[in-house]
Protein backbone atom coordinates (compact mmCIF):
# COMPACT_ATOMS: atom_id res chain seq x y z
CA UNK A 1 0.00 0.00 0.00
CA UNK A 2 2.55 1.95 0.77
CA UNK A 3 4.04 2.27 -3.54
CA UNK A 4 0.14 3.88 -3.88
CA UNK A 5 1.20 6.85 -1.40
CA UNK A 6 4.30 7.24 -2.79
CA UNK A 7 3.48 9.99 -5.53
CA UNK A 8 3.40 12.95 -2.20
CA UNK A 9 6.69 13.67 -2.72
CA UNK A 10 6.56 14.42 -6.24
CA UNK A 11 5.83 17.47 -5.36
CA UNK A 12 8.91 18.56 -4.10
CA UNK A 13 10.93 17.21 -6.34
CA UNK A 14 9.58 19.54 -8.90
CA UNK A 15 10.04 22.61 -6.07
CA UNK A 16 11.62 24.49 -8.95
CA UNK A 17 8.95 24.49 -11.38
CA UNK A 18 6.26 25.86 -8.56
CA UNK A 19 5.45 29.45 -7.88
CA UNK A 20 6.07 30.61 -3.97
CA UNK A 21 7.64 26.87 -3.12
CA UNK A 22 8.28 27.48 0.39
CA UNK A 23 4.71 28.10 0.91
CA UNK A 24 2.86 26.03 -1.55
CA UNK A 25 5.06 22.80 -1.44
CA UNK A 26 4.74 21.62 2.00
CA UNK A 27 0.98 23.07 2.26
CA UNK A 28 0.64 20.69 -1.34
CA UNK A 29 2.31 17.19 0.58
CA UNK A 30 0.30 17.70 3.31
CA UNK A 31 -2.98 17.46 1.08
CA UNK A 32 -2.21 15.23 -0.98
CA UNK A 33 -1.65 13.33 1.86
CA UNK A 34 -4.84 13.96 3.82
CA UNK A 35 -6.98 13.67 0.81
CA UNK A 36 -5.26 10.32 -0.30
CA UNK A 37 -5.66 9.08 3.09
CA UNK A 38 -9.62 9.69 2.99
CA UNK A 39 -9.82 8.20 0.02
CA UNK A 40 -8.56 5.27 -0.01
CA UNK A 41 -9.77 4.84 3.71
CA UNK A 42 -13.39 5.24 2.36
CA UNK A 43 -12.74 2.99 -0.71
CA UNK A 44 -11.46 0.66 1.57
CA UNK A 45 -14.35 0.73 4.03
CA UNK A 46 -17.06 0.26 1.08
CA UNK A 47 -15.12 -2.76 -0.30
CA UNK A 48 -14.80 -4.63 3.05
CA UNK A 49 -18.22 -3.83 3.77
CA UNK A 50 -19.41 -4.94 -0.03
CA UNK A 51 -17.33 -8.21 -0.25
CA UNK A 52 -15.27 -9.05 2.97
CA UNK A 53 -11.62 -8.78 3.35
CA UNK A 54 -11.02 -12.63 2.35
CA UNK A 55 -12.41 -11.94 -1.05
CA UNK A 56 -10.84 -8.54 -1.25
CA UNK A 57 -7.65 -10.28 -0.88
CA UNK A 58 -7.88 -12.23 -3.69
CA UNK A 59 -5.10 -11.57 -6.01
CA UNK A 60 -6.57 -13.45 -8.88
CA UNK A 61 -9.75 -11.27 -9.86
CA UNK A 62 -9.55 -6.90 -9.87
CA UNK A 63 -10.70 -6.35 -6.58
CA UNK A 64 -12.85 -2.99 -6.42
CA UNK A 65 -14.30 -4.14 -9.65
CA UNK A 66 -15.54 -7.55 -8.31
CA UNK A 67 -17.04 -5.41 -4.85
CA UNK A 68 -18.47 -3.26 -7.13
CA UNK A 69 -19.96 -5.57 -8.94
CA UNK A 70 -21.96 -7.47 -6.03
CA UNK A 71 -24.39 -4.39 -6.05
CA UNK A 72 -25.35 -5.61 -9.60
CA UNK A 73 -24.56 -2.19 -11.51
CA UNK A 74 -22.70 -2.89 -15.08
CA UNK A 75 -22.39 1.00 -15.28
CA UNK A 76 -20.71 1.25 -12.15
CA UNK A 77 -18.32 -1.66 -12.79
CA UNK A 78 -17.38 0.08 -15.96
CA UNK A 79 -16.99 3.45 -14.30
CA UNK A 80 -14.87 1.87 -11.00
CA UNK A 81 -12.76 0.12 -13.99
CA UNK A 82 -11.80 2.96 -16.07
CA UNK A 83 -11.34 4.98 -12.37
CA UNK A 84 -8.75 2.34 -11.93
CA UNK A 85 -7.14 3.02 -15.67
CA UNK A 86 -7.15 6.57 -14.96
CA UNK A 87 -5.40 6.01 -11.24
CA UNK A 88 -2.73 3.42 -12.58
CA UNK A 89 -2.01 6.44 -15.18
CA UNK A 90 -1.78 8.82 -12.77
CA UNK A 91 0.62 6.82 -10.77
CA UNK A 92 3.33 6.79 -13.76
CA UNK A 93 3.25 9.67 -15.14
CA UNK A 94 3.66 11.09 -11.96
CA UNK A 95 6.52 8.88 -11.50
CA UNK A 96 8.24 9.99 -14.54
CA UNK A 97 7.48 13.25 -13.21
CA UNK A 98 9.62 12.69 -9.99
CA UNK A 99 12.21 10.21 -11.35
CA UNK A 100 13.21 12.38 -14.58
CA UNK A 101 13.86 15.87 -12.26
CA UNK A 102 15.86 14.02 -10.33
CA UNK A 103 17.63 12.29 -13.17
CA UNK A 104 18.23 15.74 -14.94
CA UNK A 105 18.87 17.57 -11.18
CA UNK A 106 21.85 14.65 -10.95
CA UNK A 107 23.34 15.52 -14.80
CA UNK A 108 22.78 19.20 -13.50
CA UNK A 109 25.52 18.36 -11.00
CA UNK A 110 27.37 16.26 -13.06
CA UNK A 111 26.80 13.15 -11.00
CA UNK A 112 24.90 11.31 -14.59
CA UNK A 113 25.44 11.59 -18.17
CA UNK A 114 24.65 15.73 -18.98
CA UNK A 115 22.50 15.31 -21.74
CA UNK A 116 19.76 13.98 -19.42
CA UNK A 117 19.75 17.97 -18.06
CA UNK A 118 18.58 19.15 -21.17
CA UNK A 119 15.90 21.35 -22.11
CA UNK A 120 13.15 21.34 -24.42
CA UNK A 121 13.63 25.02 -25.80
CA UNK A 122 9.93 25.51 -25.95
CA UNK A 123 8.49 24.04 -23.11
CA UNK A 124 11.71 24.20 -20.43
CA UNK A 125 10.81 20.72 -19.33
CA UNK A 126 13.85 18.14 -19.83
CA UNK A 127 12.66 16.04 -22.33
CA UNK A 128 15.72 13.73 -22.77
CA UNK A 129 15.26 12.26 -19.21
CA UNK A 130 11.90 12.38 -19.31
CA UNK A 131 11.55 9.81 -22.92
CA UNK A 132 14.85 7.96 -21.14
CA UNK A 133 13.17 7.27 -18.13
CA UNK A 134 9.84 6.78 -19.56
CA UNK A 135 11.15 4.14 -21.76
CA UNK A 136 12.62 2.18 -18.72
CA UNK A 137 10.00 2.43 -16.85
CA UNK A 138 7.77 0.89 -19.54
CA UNK A 139 10.86 -1.65 -20.29
CA UNK A 140 10.14 -2.67 -16.77
CA UNK A 141 6.72 -3.14 -16.62
CA UNK A 142 7.01 -5.11 -19.44
CA UNK A 143 9.81 -7.52 -19.02
CA UNK A 144 9.31 -8.03 -15.19
CA UNK A 145 6.00 -8.87 -12.64
CA UNK A 146 4.07 -6.07 -11.86
CA UNK A 147 4.58 -7.36 -8.19
CA UNK A 148 8.14 -7.07 -7.65
CA UNK A 149 8.60 -3.54 -9.79
CA UNK A 150 6.54 -2.56 -7.30
CA UNK A 151 8.68 -4.20 -4.49
CA UNK A 152 11.83 -2.56 -5.77
CA UNK A 153 9.85 1.14 -6.26
CA UNK A 154 9.09 0.59 -2.81
CA UNK A 155 12.53 -0.62 -1.54
CA UNK A 156 14.09 2.71 -3.74
CA UNK A 157 10.99 5.11 -2.49
CA UNK A 158 11.78 3.88 1.45
CA UNK A 159 15.49 4.34 1.23
CA UNK A 160 15.72 8.00 -0.04
CA UNK A 161 12.73 9.13 1.74
CA UNK A 162 14.73 7.69 5.01
CA UNK A 163 18.06 9.54 3.32
CA UNK A 164 15.84 12.59 3.24
CA UNK A 165 14.99 12.45 6.58
CA UNK A 166 18.58 11.87 8.10
CA UNK A 167 19.23 15.47 6.05
CA UNK A 168 16.75 17.18 7.61
CA UNK A 169 18.30 16.74 10.90
CA UNK A 170 21.01 18.48 9.74
CA UNK A 171 19.09 21.17 8.90
CA UNK A 172 19.63 24.72 10.89
CA UNK A 173 17.35 25.46 13.62
CA UNK A 174 15.71 28.87 11.50
CA UNK A 175 15.59 26.90 8.76
CA UNK A 176 12.79 24.04 10.27
CA UNK A 177 9.64 23.86 9.26
CA UNK A 178 8.75 21.28 11.74
CA UNK A 179 10.34 19.85 15.14
CA UNK A 180 13.44 17.49 15.23
CA UNK A 181 11.11 14.63 15.95
CA UNK A 182 9.36 14.64 12.87
CA UNK A 183 12.72 13.38 11.17
CA UNK A 184 13.66 11.30 13.50
CA UNK A 185 10.05 9.33 13.83
CA UNK A 186 9.96 9.29 9.67
CA UNK A 187 13.76 7.61 9.55
CA UNK A 188 12.76 5.07 12.12
CA UNK A 189 9.69 4.66 10.37
CA UNK A 190 11.56 4.43 6.92
CA UNK A 191 14.18 2.22 8.37
CA UNK A 192 11.12 -0.52 9.59
CA UNK A 193 9.36 -0.62 6.44
CA UNK A 194 12.57 -1.51 4.67
CA UNK A 195 13.13 -4.28 7.77
CA UNK A 196 9.17 -5.61 6.63
CA UNK A 197 10.10 -5.38 2.90
CA UNK A 198 13.23 -7.66 3.62
CA UNK A 199 10.78 -10.34 4.81
CA UNK A 200 7.76 -9.55 2.39
CA UNK A 201 10.48 -9.65 -0.73
CA UNK A 202 13.86 -10.23 -0.29
CA UNK A 203 14.54 -10.15 -4.39
CA UNK A 204 13.13 -6.42 -4.01
CA UNK A 205 16.22 -5.87 -1.44
CA UNK A 206 18.77 -7.56 -3.31
CA UNK A 207 18.00 -5.75 -6.81
CA UNK A 208 18.12 -2.60 -4.67
CA UNK A 209 21.15 -3.15 -2.73
CA UNK A 210 22.78 -4.03 -6.21
CA UNK A 211 21.50 -0.93 -7.70
CA UNK A 212 22.65 1.19 -4.79
CA UNK A 213 26.19 -0.60 -4.86
CA UNK A 214 26.46 -0.30 -9.08
CA UNK A 215 25.63 3.98 -7.88
CA UNK A 216 28.04 4.21 -5.51
CA UNK A 217 30.92 2.21 -7.40
CA UNK A 218 29.82 4.50 -10.78
CA UNK A 219 30.00 7.84 -8.36
CA UNK A 220 33.22 7.10 -6.63
CA UNK A 221 34.70 6.17 -9.85
CA UNK A 222 33.66 9.21 -11.41
CA UNK A 223 34.94 10.97 -8.17
CA UNK A 224 38.68 9.69 -9.19
CA UNK A 225 38.43 9.43 -12.46
CA UNK A 226 36.89 12.50 -13.59
CA UNK A 227 34.93 11.32 -16.22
Amino acid sequence: IFFAYGGFARVAVIAEEVKDAKRNVPKAILLSLIISTIVYILVGLIAVGLIGASKLSDPSSPALTHAISITGNAAAVYIVSAGGLLATASVLLTAILGVSRMAYAMARRKDIPQTLSKLHPKYNTPYYSIWIIGALMTLLVLLMDLTKVVAISTFALLFYYAFANVSALRLKVQKRLYPQFVPILGTITCLALLIFILFASREAWIIGVAGLTAGAIYYMAKKKFHF
